[in-house]
C-alpha cells in the first residue's frame, strides 16, 4: 500500500451530518492507515539496505564465474534461476559450496566462523551418503547450513516472503540449479554423484529452507 492509494471510504457531503464520535473514528482511521503506510515505506527501505550487501557480492562473483570456463556448466541453470528473481542471498547461498570465499563471507555476516576446506581425492569414487568422508559430508552440511542462513538471519521480509512464493512454485529450475552446483563441486573432487541422488538432496535442501522460513515470524506487506 502506498500513500498515494490512500482512501478514507467518507463521503465528504454527509461529514455534517455525523456525529463527533463518528468523526474521531474516522480521524483514527486516517491516522492508523497512515501509519501502517508509513511503516511499510520504511520498512521496504530497510529492506532494501539488507539486500543490498548480497546484491553486491553475487555480482562480484558473477564476474568471477562468467570469464572461467570451468563453472560454464552451471551457468546455464544459475541464469534461469536469475530470469526468475530468486533473491540475490539465496542465489549466493547456494553457490557458496563451489566457492569457499562466498561461503566465508556469508558466515561473516552471520558472525560465524569461517570455513576452512582443502580437500583432495585422487581416485575417482562414487556418492555415497552413508559412506563418504567426513570432509564432504561436513562441507555439505555447511552449504546447508550457509544457504538457511542466507535467507533467515538479518533477513528482508519482503525478500523472504519472494523465496517463498517461488520455491511453492517452481518445481524444476531450483532444484536442477541446486543439483548442479552439487554435482560440480564433487565433480572437482572426483567424486560422481547420479542425478537422481543430487536431485533428491537438492529436493531435501529446498524442503529445510521452507522449513526453516516458515518458523519466522515475516509480517505482511
Amino acid at each position: 500500500m502506498w500513500l498515494e492509494d490512500f482512501s478514507p471510504e467518507i463521503d465528504s457531503s454527509e461529514w455534517l451530518w455525523k456525529s463527533n464520535e463518528s468523526v474521531e473514528k474516522v480521524s483514527e482511521k486516517i491516522k492508523e492507515s497512515t501509519k501502517k503506510a508509513s511503516a511499510w515505506i520504511q520498512r521496504t527501505k530497510k529492506d532494501e539496505q539488507k539486500a543490498k550487501k548480497y546484491d553486491f557480492l553475487l555480482a562480484w562473483f558473477l564476474v568471477k564465474i562468467i570469464v572461467d570456463k570451468k563453472y560454464d556448466f552451471i551457468l546455464q541453470e544459475l541464469f534461469k534461476v536469475m530470469n526468475l528473481w530468486y533473491t540475490s542471498n539465496f542465489v549466493l547461498g547456494i553457490l557458496s559450496l563451489i566457492n569457499v570465499d562466498i561461503s566465508n563471507k556469508i558466515r561473516e555476516h552471520n558472525a560465524k566462523l569461517p570455513i576452512v576446506f582443502d580437500y583432495k581425492k585422487w581416485e575417482k569414487v562414487v556418492f555415497d551418503d552413508n559412506n563418504t568422508d567426513i570432509e564432504i559430508k561436513n562441507r555439505i552440511n555447511y552449504w546447508i547450513e550457509d544457504i538457511i542462513d542466507s535467507v533467515t538471519i538479518d533477513y528482508s521480509h519482503i525478500q523472504t516472503k519472494k523465496i517463498v512464493e517461488l520455491l511453492e512454485w517452481d518445481n524444476n529450475i531450483i532444484q536442477n540449479y541446486i543439483s548442479n552446483v552439487l554435482w560440480f563441486f564433487l565433480f572437482q573432487l572426483n567424486i560422481s554423484i547420479s542425478k537422481n541422488t543430487s536431485l533428491n538432496i537438492s529436493i531435501f535442501i529446498i524442503n529445510e529452507v521452507l522449513k526453516s522460513i516458515k518458523k519466522l515470524n515475516l509480517e505482511e506487506v
